[in-house]
């Protein structure tokens, strides 16, 4: 209801991040008419991590290793696969440490499964060791001009 009372009220909508209900937005953008310039179809890659890795891998991009999980059984042969240290995300909805669970022993995996969260659709990624992470922001208007925003660096404190 409050994405529709925008839209009627805006001549355009847009997005920065990706956890935006795809369905909802694009029953607005049916419904009022409202031009969202990104379109819908990106964030059925942004809002689901598993998507996001494999269209950066069709791409010729490096990721991390990761395995989808869908349940205990699977969250076991995933960690095999994988092994230590990993982080278990969940596949949307998670942002900033939340929705994110450290594994980096056996004991996290039992403690885990012992408090299993109903319903988790999650991805298993190898943790990386990294320097720094940086966001880097482009725009594209609707003359085709592209502009760089700053290259902003990301610190991070317990995820």
């Amino acid at each position: 209801a409050a994405l529709t009372e925008l839209a009627e009220k805006s001549d355009l909508l847009t997005y920065e991040f990706e956890n935006v209900d795809q369905d909802v937005l694009a029953r607005v953008q049916k419904r009022t008419g409202v031009l969202v310039p990104q379109g819908v179809k990106l964030l059925t890659v942004t809002s689901n991590r598993i998507n996001e890795k494999n269209f950066l891998r069709t791409h010729g991009l490096p990721t991390t290793d990761f395995a989808k999980v869908a349940s205990p059984a699977e969250l076991k042969v995933a960690v095999k696969e994988l092994g230590f240290p990993a982080i278990l995300k969940t596949v949307s909805g998670g942002y900033d440490g939340h929705g994110q669970w450290d594994i980096n022993s056996e004991q996290d995996v039992k403690n885990l499964l012992e408090k299993w969260p109903k319903n988790l659709l999650a991805i298993l990624e190898k943790r990386v060791d990294f320097v720094k992470e940086i966001s880097v922001m482009v725009s594209r208007d609707n003359c085709d001009q592209v502009k760089l925003w700053p290259i902003t660096e990301n610190q991070h404190k317990n995820h």
